[in-house]
């Protein structure tokens, strides 16, 4: 059976109790985070195998986040300790309507210091997919980590999937977060996108942004739009729309990173390669249209890992 590697950030969210700004917010509760970690958990809800690479603080947060992922499913082997570096922490608080103000703990954060070392036990397989975005991709040492698992993934044909996830306040410009995103951009087959995201990192309208992005390795683009649902637009110049599902949102945390693990989950049942992504019998609707069922679904809890839903229940509660 195929599986999903998601290299990256694993943290700690603390997620306010009740709404407002995080100088109002007077208690918190603990949850496990991280978008690719998200991703990771996703997939597995919905029946795939997934291991997630990164590499926590030696204390008792690093080990509730390891804990937590094994509890959900995911193969943590490749999650080691550092003596030398923290566990990252993130508070979120919570305006009305579930959208979020984020505070990071992460500037000695252990998941910007893996090494190569750390992964050469990794071994890819046919059908198997490796997911990423770009807050883990910080320093010179995790940007390497990645290009060497990168080019490993490429080699056995893997399917490698990016979510640029901007997160603006983890780096010193926005000139070099678009810089370092668009570097990995160009490993992507799958790239997942929010629609200001997309306009900021290639600096086009929209329209024009999607037919920049497809000059290279690129096969399926993903652009997220919120509550009004998603697009996905192929390589061969085909596109797909999904208007969305009403839901009661009380926290969007996550929800993003569930589309994309719904997405990658139905890549891996239809057991597409990197070669065959794009083809002429898959039901893209399909795939789009449960991806964001999952992503409503996630909206209607709190926290993002304690909020996600296998595939029944998705199905249940999202029409």
């Amino acid at each position: 059976m195929s599986k999903l590697f998601s290299i990256g950030e694993l943290l700690i969210d603390f997620q306010s109790v009740g709404t407002g700004g995080l100088k109002e917010t007077g208690q918190f509760v603990k949850n496990a985070g991280g978008a690719p970690a998200n991703v990771c958990v996703q997939a597995v809800k919905l029946g795939q195998k997934a291991v997630y690479l990164t590499k926590v603080g030696n204390d008792g947060f690093g080990e509730f986040l390891i804990e937590s992922l094994k509890n959900e499913g995911v193969d943590v082997t490749f999650i080691s300790k550092s003596d030398k570096y923290d566990t990252s922490l993130a508070f979120v608080s919570f305006k009305d309507g579930g959208e979020r103000e984020f505070s990071f703990y992460r500037k000695a954060a252990a998941d910007l210091h893996f090494t190569e070392e750390d992964f050469a036990g990794v071994e890819f397989g046919a059908g198997d997919i490796l997911e990423f975005g770009s807050v883990a991709l910080k320093t010179e040492q995790a940007k390497a980590t990645h290009t060497d698992l990168i080019a490993r993934a490429k080699k056995a044909g893997v399917v490698v999937c990016f979510d640029p996830n901007l997160r603006f306040n983890l780096w010193e410009s926005k000139e070099e977060l678009k810089a370092v995103v668009n570097e990995f951009a160009a490993y992507a087959d799958v790239i997942k996108v929010g629609l200001d995201e997309l306009e900021f990192i290639t600096g086009l309208t929209a329209e024009k942004a999607v037919k920049s992005v497809f000059t290279g390795n690129l096969k399926m683009l993903l652009v997220t739009d919120g509550g009004k649902g998603a697009k996905m637009y192929l390589a061969d110049g085909r596109e797909f729309s999904c208007k969305g599902y009403k839901v009661k949102a009380i926290d969007t945390t996550g929800a993003g990173d569930s589309f994309f693990g719904g997405v990658i989950a139905q890549i891996m049942e239809e057991n597409l390669s990197s070669a065959s992504l794009v083809n002429g019998k898959t039901d893209y609707n399909k795939i789009l249209g449960f991806a964001c069922k999952c992503g409503a679904y996630a909206t209607t809890g709190y926290g993002a890992i304690p909020a996600m839903g296998n595939r029944d229940k998705i199905d249940k509660a999202v029409k």
